[in-house]
């Protein structure tokens, strides 16, 4: 044993004199040896910068790696988190877009492509960029990756993010470019995947034009963050980390005129029109072989397209060709994908776009359709311009402002070319209501989306058309406004989700919803019962809907018809308010508050005169249940209207507690009585429905023809319109029209459309009420529902008014 340990001991002693004899020797040998003249320096200078590689790879990269973590870890995570992008699919699934970065990010957006030091803070917000996140790494990218970028990662040469060969190899590559160049150039080194991905994290990519001081100063900016990224991502001993930041932030493809597109499932979805798992294994090659030599999208100069093919063919036949050489064994394997990568060298393919949603970008946004096609963010800007504001209200009221960390993608519940097919005409009926209400419309208010300018100087109210199907999709959606107050005021909302009862838009006479469900529940009355009207006009007027001071009896279902207060407030009294109450807090609607107390207005004036409070949402909610009750429904559940049809969640999401979803559900047999479906269903009719003689008479006589039995194609309808206003009763602040309709083939559909600010401070219009303003663009809604409108033939009329270009695209 003693023998074992001296000869241990002269072991460790050996070593540890190793380097004092080296230095000893290359001093003696070497460096004072007068026989090797000038060449010594050289001599010196090559050993030395071997032994700063040694301890660069061995001693100070794992020193680093470790200890890196305690200042550099959270902030990596942190990081990589932030710029992953949401992507956005439409039903079908077809990839439309991602969330624009300013969406899509709570703080720190840069946007600038350089680093931003904030003030007083000493952090540094460096440039966004944003991938969609990869599930699982393609096999093929990872091994193709990894031969060309970093063949020696995990092994000794290279185990901790740093390779030897590569440190070694740039004195020679100094010399080779120098030389070449006839000017002093530092010379590449093996940039290994840590490396490569602490560029694109924390520095631009490199750039012709920088000096050497500045390519000298980020590769040792690399050297020092590289550990520390490697140590992060495979400290447990598992790589999956590594292989999906690789996959996820690396940059893959140019877009012409644009900024790059990051990470294989991005880059994947525009070049080839499919999802990371569905590629080949010659595209996985491609792909992979684009790192450091990125695919140039779209066409350009002549100049360009020659560079475009030109790297096109190296990346498939030089470097894609080389992984199938040389990483498939397998001769009928590689033989198939020799074959596939000569069909794909004929030309860099142009982004892929579903045909669908192609076409709608030429329909509606032709000057901006091409460059769409390769750049993710400015697709789904056009595409789903308002939607995109809707879908992250709703992913913010589940999760909150870190909804991103929870939600990787949504799909939502539109058929988006049709969805831009409805949005032209509204915006085309819009500027019409301008022209004929123009003297109506308060100064700094416009009806018309044309008349908005960059300056800001014209406003425009918020614009709602909103359907949803019997499932609670909403597969129509229109706003004129960022805001998405569909979802709800935004006072309302605190800490991103919505507070119902810190809503402040009064519903108006849609209230009378309330009313009629309240007076169905009671059982006694009939659509004739006789209501005293203490406001009606003068002898000898024609039954109507005009107001006056004369007392008159009218049939309950004339008083709905011509939304008159007095007497469906007097009647609904009579019954009691506790039924009324009910209702509204079951509806999910807010009484209005005075002084801080909600008692101070009686429930039965509260919904007859629209007092209570509810977003756009709730109160279609309202028209889905009645809905539901109306066409047979009544024990199914009816749920809040959503954009979302389904989230691809993070694991975080799905190691969360889900939230009750049935919170907000109503089943309308536990509001309605099903012996009052009839008396309801003939009410709320009436405005659609309702003839003295042969003359229509109501506040929805406008649509008419829209009432059952009288348009084919249509076996249910009810609607309810509704005007609010301030203490001016002139001053118009919103115009609401909601209800149900149901076609001949069994398709029903709940609809609310608003056209106002939600302010009562904030009127927009003067003597304006929902029959002229809501009433038209719920007739351009049911056209579309009911297919009255043939898409074809509409988007050749509507193609002058979509191209004419008075309107920018506005980005927040």
């Amino acid at each position: 044993m003693l023998i074992i340990l001296r000869y241990l001991s002269l072991v460790i002693e050996g070593l540890l004199a190793l380097p004092r004899r080296t230095a000893r020797f290359l001093l003696d040998a070497v460096m004072l040896n007068p026989y090797l003249g000038w060449s010594r320096y050289v001599i010196i200078s090559g050993l030395a910068y071997v032994a700063f590689a040694f301890v660069l790879v061995y001693v100070v990269a794992p020193v680093r790696g470790i200890t890196g973590q305690v200042w550099l870890g959270e902030k990596l995570r942190y990081d990589s988190e932030r710029w992953l992008a949401t992507a956005i699919y439409d039903r079908e699934g077809a990839f439309v877009g991602t969330f624009d970065p300013l969406l899509d990010s709570a703080q720190d957006v840069n946007t600038t492509g350089k680093p931003i030091q904030l003030a007083d803070t000493g952090y540094v917000a460096n440039p966004d960029h944003k991938s969609i996140p990869v599930k699982v790494v393609p096999e093929q990218y990872w091994r193709c990756l990894v031969y060309h970028e970093d063949r020696n990662l995990g092994t000794w040469l290279n185990p901790f993010g740093i390779d030897l060969i590569g440190v070694l190899k740039i004195p020679l590559s100094t010399i080779y470019r120098s030389v070449a160049s006839h000017g002093v150039r530092i010379g590449v080194g093996g940039s290994t995947l840590p490396m490569q991905l602490a560029r694109v994290i924390y520095e631009t990519p490199p750039d012709s034009r920088e000096s050497t001081m500045e390519k000298l100063r980020r590769k040792v900016s690399e050297w020092w963050d590289a550990p520390v990224i490697y140590w992060a991502l495979t400290r447990h001993g598992d790589k999956d980390p590594l292989r999906q930041w690789t996959a996820n932030h690396l940059w893959l493809a140019q877009r012409t005129g644009g900024s790059p597109l990051h990470g294989v499932e991005m880059t994947s979805r525009v070049v080839f029109g499919k999802p990371a798992k569905e590629l080949t294994t010659a595209e996985q090659f491609v792909l992979a072989s684009a790192v450091n030599k990125p695919i140039i999208l779209l066409e350009g100069s002549e100049r360009l397209n020659a560079v475009r093919l030109d790297r096109w063919r190296y990346i498939v036949d030089v470097r894609a060709r080389k992984c199938a050489s040389e990483l498939i064994t397998d001769a009928a394997e590689q033989k198939k994908v020799w074959f596939d990568l000569t069909q794909i060298a004929n030309g860099p393919p142009d982004p892929q776009v579903r045909p669908k949603l192609q076409r709608a970008l030429e329909q509606f946004a032709p000057s901006a359709a091409k460059a769409a096609q390769a750049n993710p963010v400015l697709r789904a800007n056009v595409l789903i311009p308002d939607g995109r504001y809707g879908l992250r209200e709703e992913m913010k009221n589940e999760y909150g402002y870190g909804w991103r960390e929870y939600v990787r993608g949504v799909t939502t519940t539109l058929d988006i070319a049709r969805n831009m097919f409805l949005r032209e005409r509204i915006k085309t009926r819009l500027g019409e209501l301008q022209v004929k209400f123009a003297p109506s419309i308060n100064p700094g208010y416009t009806l018309d989306p044309a008349a908005l300018t960059a300056a800001g100087d014209v406003d425009m109210p918020n614009v709602i058309v909103a359907a949803a199907n019997q499932n609670g999709e909403l597969v129509r959606y229109f706003e004129m406004r960022d805001i998405a107050s569909y979802f709800g005021s935004p006072i309302a909302r605190t800490n991103g989700h919505y507070d119902s009862t810190r809503e402040v838009r009064a519903i108006a006479s849609i209230g009378k919803m309330i009313a009629a469900t309240a007076l169905a529940n009671q059982g006694k009355d009939t659509a004739e019962s006789p209501y005293l009207d203490t406001e009606g006009p003068g002898p000898g007027v024609a039954l109507n809907c005009s107001k006056g001071t004369v007392n008159r009896t009218i049939p309950a279902r004339f008083a709905f018809a011509c939304s008159l207060n007095n007497p469906i407030e007097r009647r609904l009294a009579q019954l009691g308010q506790d039924p009324v109450r009910h209702l509204i807090e079951g509806f999910g609607l807010n009484m209005p508050r005075s002084n801080g107390r909600e008692d101070a207005t009686p429930p039965t004036t509260a919904a007859v005169r629209g007092l209570v409070t509810a977003s756009p949402q709730k109160v279609q909610q309202m028209a889905a249940v009645i809905l539901g009750a109306l066409t047979g429904h009544g024990n199914e559940r009816v749920r809040l209207p959503t954009l979302v049809k389904s989230y691809d969640r993070s694991l975080l999401a799905a190691q969360t507690p889900p939230k009750e979803a049935s919170a907000s559900d109503i089943v309308p047999f536990k509001l309605i009585k099903a012996d009052g479906v009839p008396l309801i269903k003939t009410l709320l009719s009436a405005p659609l429905c309702n003839t003295v003689g042969k003359t229509r008479v109501g506040t929805l006589s406008s649509l008419g023809d829209w009432c059952a039995g009288r348009k084919p194609n249509v076996t249910l309808h009810f609607g309810k319109t509704g005007t609010q206003v301030n203490a001016d009763p002139d001053s118009t602040v919103d115009a609401w029209a909601a209800g149900g309709i149901q076609f001949a083939n069994g398709d029903a559909y709940s609809y609310v459309v608003v056209v106002g600010t939600g302010d009562s401070s904030k009127p927009f219009a003067h003597k304006l009420h929902a029959a002229q303003l809501a009433a038209p663009l719920l007739e351009v809604l049911l056209q579309d529902l009911s297919g009255e409108v043939k898409t074809p033939a509409a988007l050749a009329e509507l193609q002058p008014a979509a191209t004419k270009g008075k309107v920018a695209l506005r980005t927040p």
